[in-house]
């Protein structure tokens, strides 16, 4: 886990200085968030299988403002995530993707937009849009070939 925390906290740093060169795309906001993701329609899925997450979010918002602690962070996509075999009692499939909406609702207002992933092994790579920006996510799937949640943590930067 702590090495985990390592590659996220590089990946926050990246993020913000990719954004943070750019005088006109200044970061309005840097969330780190953790939580479960539910493949509702099951894994493997391919077409357009449903799913959620649910978590909480940590960070700052400029616009509107808001100060994050712990704030409930919520999401709704569609994925396909070809099937893998499974080794050792874990699922292995190279590589996913989704797209949908997400929230986080703090005290003194709410982000909203859109997001969509690349997922190659237990890493993605998030695009957001309204507000732009991008992240990045590690998976940990459960001891399960045939998984339904997924642990994620990860880190979201708009501009």
């Amino acid at each position: 886990m702590k090495k985990f925390a390592i590659v996220l906290m590089l990946a926050s740093l990246g993020l913000v200085a990719m954004f943070g060169g750019v005088a006109e795309a200044a970061p309005t906001s840097v969330i780190v968030f953790n939580g479960t993701a539910s493949l509702n329609s099951g894994f493997p899925c391919t077409g357009a299988c449903s799913g959620t997450f649910s978590g909480v979010a940590r960070g700052v918002a400029v616009s509107p403002l808001i100060l994050c602690v712990a704030c409930p962070m919520t999401a709704s996509f569609t994925y396909q995530e070809g099937g893998g075999s499974c080794v050792a009692g874990i699922p292995v499939a190279p590589i996913g993707s989704a797209a949908g909406t997400y929230s986080v609702v703090g005290p003194t207002g709410t982000i909203s937009g859109g997001f969509s992933w690349l997922r190659v092994g237990v890493t993605a790579v998030m695009l957001l849009s309204g507000p732009l920006g991008a992240g990045v996510a590690g998976f940990i799937p459960p001891l399960s070939c045939a998984p339904t949640t997924a642990i994620v943590a990860g880190v979201a930067v708009t501009v």
